[in-house]
């Protein structure tokens, strides 16, 4: 709930937007849906993102970029050819149908709220996020992740996935559809003569944050895609998450590793 709000901006440019937040105690907001999850927030003025023209996706040879207001729904409605459909399903298959109406990639990256599914796709996917402001610069999605440099005068303008021209899986579990993920796992595979030339897995809400599994990533790469060795190498992997009250330690950490022989035995 808001209290106390004493002005409302609506400006019509970044440069607009990024002067007001120098006042100190304003809030940005385009879906708004972090205000939501109750208790009470105070300030000074709200920011309304909506007329900054970053409700897009384009396409270019290179990539995608995605502008920050852009809502999942539109994300999750998208025709991703390539791996690049891991953020499609992610977005598909976050919260409810009212709020994929309103969620924006920009205001879920900013506030990571404990529902997010994105950051393991868009880890997977090695997405840069660009941002404007005091903290003005291109962050890689792992280092954007670790700094967290959103710091009440920066904003989130655009988020970049480059040419993914392999294998996207995406898989989510949680009890219910709409309860908060256990466990999300992202893969992007790109296979090279039946072997694994480039890999990336990502788990997220597993962990205080998304993150890849280096270690893992190097000891499959070079296989061939097929190998019964693959299999060997997940069982083996160390992960040790945090506490649920919902399920055990033991079997998150399983449903990750069957994840992701799953999403191997799919590609093969």
């Amino acid at each position: 709930m808001l209290v106390n709000v004493k002005n409302w901006y609506r400006p019509e440019s970044v440069t607009g937007a990024l002067s007001v937040m120098k006042k100190g105690g304003v809030i940005p907001y385009a879906g708004g849906t972090s205000f939501h999850r109750g208790g009470k927030i105070t300030a000074a003025g709200m920011i309304d993102l909506r007329k900054l023209d970053l409700d897009f996706i384009h396409e270019t040879e290179s990539g995608t970029t995605i502008g920050a207001c852009t809502r999942f729904k539109d994300i999750a409605n998208y025709d991703f050819t390539d791996g690049r459909k891991i953020l499609k399903e992610a977005c598909s298959q976050a919260a409810s149908t009212s709020l994929r109406n309103l969620i924006t990639i920009g205001g879920s990256l900013s506030s990571i709220p404990p529902w997010s599914n994105i950051p393991a796709a868009l880890l997977a996917l090695n997405a840069e996020i660009e941002i404007a402001g005091t903290k003005a610069s291109k962050f890689g999605i792992e280092k954007f992740l670790t700094e967290k440099p959103m710091d009440g005068t920066s904003l989130i303008t655009r988020i970049y996935i480059p040419k993914s021209s392999g294998f996207g899986i995406y898989y989510r579990y949680s009890k219910t559809r709409f309860d908060y993920s256990l466990v999300d796992t992202a893969v992007y595979i790109e296979v090279k003569d039946e072997k694994i030339e480039t890999i990336r897995i990502a788990v997220g809400n597993l962990l205080p944050k998304a993150r890849r599994l280096p270690n893992l990533e190097e000891s499959l790469k070079g296989l061939p895609i097929n190998s019964e060795r693959i299999a060997d190498l997940v069982d083996k992997l160390e992960i040790n998450p945090t506490s649920s009250s919902i399920a055990s330690k033991e079997f998150r950490s399983n449903l990750v590793k069957v994840f992701i022989k799953r999403a191997f035995k799919q590609v093969g």
